[in-house]
C-alpha cells in the first residue's frame, strides 16, 4: 500500500488473503486505514460456497459482481447476480449469498462503516481453519454484531 494525502493506492497482489468459510478475501482497504468509513474486498466464491443467512446490526453491504454468477438471498426470496450486477444488502436485514455454479465466483464487495465485519472475518480466518463449526462461528459472528439468522 501506498498512503499519500489524499490518496491511498494498493498494488495488485498486496492485498491481506484471509480465509473465510472456504472463501478467500482479498482485504483491499480495512476501516482503519479509511477513518471508519468502510472496508473494501474482492472476495472469491468457489462452488458451492457461500454464508448462512445472517445480518450485520451496523454495516451495510455491497457486491458488484466480477465473474461469475452468484446467488443473494434475503426473506424475499433469491437473486442470480452475473458480472456487472450490483447489489446493496441493508443493515439489520437478513441475507445470504451462495455460489450454486459449477465455476468459481468472484466479486467486489464493499461493507460500511465495515469494523463489525473486519474484526468478524479476521477472528474467523484465525480461528476457523477447516471444518466449520457453527456453534463457534456463531458466537464469533455474535461478538462482532452479526447474527446468523437460519
Amino acid at each position: 500500500m501506498k498512503q499519500q494525502r489524499d490518496t491511498i493506492f494498493v498494488p495488485a497482489g498486496s492485498a491481506e488473503l484471509l480465509s473465510i468459510l472456504g472463501m478467500t478475501h482479498h482485504t483491499m482497504i480495512t476501516p482503519d486505514e479509511t477513518d471508519g468509513q468502510f472496508t473494501a474486498l474482492v472476495v472469491d466464491i468457489p462452488p458451492e460456497c457461500g454464508p448462512p443467512m445472517h445480518s450485520h446490526a451496523t454495516d451495510s453491504e455491497f457486491f458488484y459482481v466480477l465473474d461469475g454468477t452468484l446467488t443473494l438471498s434475503d426473506p424475499d426470496g433469491d437473486i442470480e447476480a452475473g458480472p456487472g450486477d450490483f447489489c446493496f444488502l441493508r443493515a439489520g436485514g437478513s441475507h445470504a449469498f451462495r455460489n450454486a455454479t459449477d465455476r468459481p465466483v468472484r466479486a467486489l464487495v464493499v461493507v460500511t462503516p465495515g469494523g463489525d465485519a473486519h474484526r468478524f472475518f479476521k477472528s474467523v480466518d484465525e480461528t476457523i481453519r477447516h471444518e466449520v463449526d457453527m456453534p463457534l462461528l456463531a458466537e464469533l459472528a455474535d461478538r462482532s454484531g452479526i447474527a446468523l439468522t437460519s
